[in-house]
Formats: C-alpha cells, sequence, structure tokens
C-alpha cells in the first residue's frame, strides 16, 4: 500500500467524529433532550416517521441494535419523557413507539440545526453528486454488513455509539 493511501475507514471515522464535536458543542443542551446519540437517532427516526406507526423492532432493525439495547434505551428514553408506548388494542404485546409533545418541540429545533451541518457537509456538492455519495455510502454499509453475516461476526453488546 502506498505510503499516501488513507483507508476509507479512518476517513469514515474522522467524518463521524467531526460532526459528533460540532453537533455536540453547538447545540445548546436540553433538560429534555436525549442522553445519548443513539437516542439523539431514536427521536430523529420518530420525528420524521409520524405519520406511520413506529415499533422497538423497527428501531432494531433501522439502528441496527439489539433487542435487549433497543429495550434498555427505550425504557430510559420514557422514563426520562422523550416517549411514550401505547399497547395495541388488537395485541398489548405490541407497542406503538411516539414521541412526547416536549420532545417534538426540542426535536424542531434540533431539525434545524442538523439541516445546516447537512448544508455545510455537502457545500460544493450538487445535488448529484449528494445523492451518488448517498447510493455509495449505502452500498459499503451493506458490503459490510453482508460480510458480517457471512462471518459470524456479532454486534456488541452496550453502547452501540461509543
Amino acid at each position: 500500500m502506498e505510503q499516501n493511501h488513507k483507508r476509507l475507514a479512518f476517513t469514515l471515522r474522522a467524518i463521524q467524529n467531526k460532526v459528533k464535536t460540532i453537533i455536540c458543542s453547538s447545540i445548546p443542551p436540553s433538560s429534555k433532550g436525549p442522553q445519548s446519540q443513539l437516542q439523539g437517532g431514536i427521536l430523529g427516526y420518530l420525528y420524521h416517521h409520524q405519520e406511520q406507526p413506529v415499533y422497538q423492532r423497527d428501531i432494531e432493525k433501522e439502528f441496527r441494535i439489539s433487542g435487549a439495547t433497543a429495550t434498555n434505551t427505550l425504557q430510559v428514553m420514557e422514563r426520562n419523557g422523550l416517549i411514550v408506548r401505547r399497547a395495541l388494542d388488537k395485541d398489548a404485546r405490541l407497542k406503538r413507539i411516539l414521541m412526547t409533545e416536549d420532545a417534538m418541540q426540542d426535536h424542531r429545533r434540533i431539525e434545524e440545526h442538523m439541516d445546516m451541518v447537512e448544508q455545510r457537509m455537502t457545500q460544493g456538492l450538487s445535488a448529484g453528486e449528494v445523492a451518488k455519495l448517498h447510493r455509495m455510502l449505502d452500498m459499503v454499509l451493506e458490503n459490510l454488513e453482508e460480510w458480517q453475516q457471512e462471518t459470524g461476526i456479532k454486534e456488541p453488546e452496550g453502547k452501540p455509539d461509543g
């Protein structure tokens, strides 16, 4: 490998670290806000899927987390007043997850900030280039997930957002 070659994994990690630093230091903390990246991601998912029912299995699939991690995270979020879980009439075991009104208002502010971050990240790229970047990164993720499945590598238990 040539000396100036940068590994894609290192670049992706550097981007993730930079985005996390910018977001964490530029959004004023809220006592009712999420306590982790995972909680923030779940609130974002719920915010963007308000028109359809969201269940724990949807959270597990979207964030690629175990049932135990999802259960623990959702319990904490419920205790902290970020979400409520409503049992369905036809099956009390199935609980729809909804944001509380306080969490919804707080998240609107975060969404505006995330739009600014995304705009800055993609500055200088055309809409087509941004779409192509999304497709390529989705492919990278799919390749890694396929490899993980083939090799039987399990997700680590605990905090997925390190």
